[in-house]
């Protein structure tokens, strides 16, 4: 049995930037985001983003048209 590949990758899709921004983000990062991501895009909140690496990667939500993981 091949084990389910996760979708780590916070991809984000700003307003004034033709190119997206992907964020590669710990298991449990993405674990506790996903479920929020939505309403979190949707109000607008900046938000401190812990990236894979141990890093913080700070986002402004109301800039972001469309955000998803990949």
């Amino acid at each position: 049995m091949v084990a389910e590949t996760r979708k780590r990758s916070l991809v984000l899709h700003l307003a004034a930037n033709p190119n997206p921004i992907s964020i590669r983000l710990s298991e449990e990062t993405a674990a506790d985001l996903a479920p929020r991501l939505i309403q979190v895009v949707r109000n607008g909140h900046t938000q401190a983003i812990p990236t894979e690496d141990g890093k913080e990667f700070v986002v402004n939500f109301s800039h972001v048209v469309a955000a998803h993981f990949a």
